[in-house]
């Protein structure tokens, strides 16, 4: 009896699962590099909006890089507040008053608001409702 208990610690070792340590398969290996450059390329699109960008009448929005998504402020309008952003194709995507809105890079022009027309560097959230940068 007292060899069949030393020997218990032996088998209990032996009868383990071993670790995996194989390396990813073809599919994985490619599906871990198509997530990271759709993260690149996520990243590379909110770089194009993040920073404060102004509208008419003192309203403004902002938008500011978080470790996850973007925090979007938008002022003196007549909806402001602090909305999360997050990267929609090549577009930054809020949800305001239960309503999804993007964010889309645009002309002063195509803002539709007369103040920003000969504007080039602009973003619109709606027509009507535009920012740009000066």
């Amino acid at each position: 009896m007292r060899f069949a208990l030393c020997l218990l610690p032996f088998v209990l070792v032996a009868c383990s699962p071993k670790p995996d340590t194989s390396t990813p398969t073809e599919g994985e290996a490619s599906a871990s590099s198509a997530a990271s450059t759709s993260a690149s390329k996520a990243a590379d699109v909110a770089a194009g909006y993040v920073g404060r960008w102004t509208g008419p009448e003192g309203t403004s929005l902002e938008v500011v890089a978080r470790q996850h998504d973007y925090e979007v402020t938008l002022s003196g309008t007549s909806t402001p507040g602090v909305f999360t952003g997050t990267v929609n194709g090549n577009a930054m995507q809020i949800e305001r008053n239960g309503e999804t809105q993007l964010i889309r890079h645009t002309t002063g022009a195509k803002t539709g608001v007369k103040y920003l027309a000969d504007k080039l560097d602009c973003v619109s959230v709606s027509n009507g409702e535009g920012y740009c940068r000066d």
